[in-house]
């Protein structure tokens, strides 16, 4: 009985003792870095307006911090702010020097994991160089986030389509005469985690109706929000019974053009820089053009005119 209270009072002092190394060494880790800059030392700056991320999740705790190294010496430090404005926080970094080139690393401390982050994104020091803005702000990031701003795919709710087209930020999407271009719900998908505008305001797919009765010109904000390009949506409106189908031209056989028509014995006519091709009469609802070779053809059905680019494909 005597050893087995022994053994239970040293097996309890010893939990006591790991549970309160455990704690001290918790405590150790989990104080804010020692990241400090003398300005005083340092002629010039840069300056830089930016928001942190990691693992993709935009990091938004006034105890986290970016920190600029030469080396392991801290050249400037600072903590995110919160812009009501903008409802989101930022860190408005100042970065020190006494000259141009030197290269600067950054690191990320999360506060609410504990941890810092080596940011792969490296700078040569530039004198009074300034980075960003509150709408296009500079990324820290870990991982480094995508600059691709790209529409992958782009719809309208409740509107069936006839043909999309999507080119170098342009967009032309076909739809039905009968329909309503007036108020029109766009449905996108951007790039890994682009941001859609229009005029300065962001929007969600699916969330806005606008007036596509004339082209709407978005912007598309990258991931890292270093590129913000303009997209063109173009609404045309024609005669659903004709549908236009194309087959692109590969180095071993030639491409074709396919018009679906529901009325009979139309006369449909192919065009290439202004000179008639080939002319076909609508036979069960469909003609063929074959044999093409890559280029930009014109399909002329009464006074409808189509334009259709062949595409010379490798594969």
């Amino acid at each position: 009985m005597k050893t087995h209270f022994i053994f239970y009072t040293l097996s309890r002092k010893l939990t006591l003792a790991f549970t309160l190394l455990v704690f001290i060494c918790y405590q150790s880790q989990a104080q804010t870095p020692d990241w400090e800059v003398n300005e005083n030392d340092f002629e010039f700056t840069m300056t830089f307006v930016s928001f942190l991320t990691i693992d993709g999740d935009r990091l938004q705790n006034e105890n986290d911090l970016i920190g600029a190294f030469v080396g392991n010496e801290n050249r400037g430090v600072t903590n995110l702010t919160y812009v009501e404005n903008e409802d989101a926080y930022y860190a408005f970094l100042t970065v020190h020097a006494n000259e141009g080139g030197e290269p600067i690393t950054f690191r990320i401390y999360d506060s609410v994991n504990n941890e810092i982050r080596e940011v792969q994104t490296t700078l040569d020091f530039e004198i009074n160089a300034h980075f960003g803005n509150l709408f296009q702000a500079y990324s820290f990031a870990d991982p480094i986030l995508s600059s691709e701003a790209t529409i992958i795919n782009f719809s309208f709710q409740n509107t069936p389509i006839i043909e999309t087209i999507i080119g170098d930020g342009e967009i032309t999407i076909t739809v039905d005469q009968s329909e309503d271009t007036t108020g029109m719900t766009p449905v996108f998908t951007l790039s890994n985690g682009a941001s859609l505008f229009e005029n300065g305001t962001e929007y969600s797919s699916g969330e806005e109706s606008f007036d596509f009765s004339t082209p709407v010109v978005f912007q598309v904000r990258s991931a890292d929000q270093t590129v913000l390009r303009p997209w063109t949506v173009t609404v045309n409106q024609i005669d659903s019974d004709i549908i236009y189908r194309k087959k692109d031209a590969v180095c071993y056989e030639p491409g074709a053009i396919r018009v679906n028509i529901t009325t009979a014995n139309n006369d449909i006519l192919l065009f290439q820089e202004g000179i008639l091709q080939e002319t076909l009469t609508v036979i069960d609802g469909e003609v063929t053009f074959e044999n093409l070779d890559a280029g930009v053809y014109e399909v002329h059905i009464g006074t409808i005119t189509k334009e259709i680019t062949i595409n010379l494909r490798t594969e």
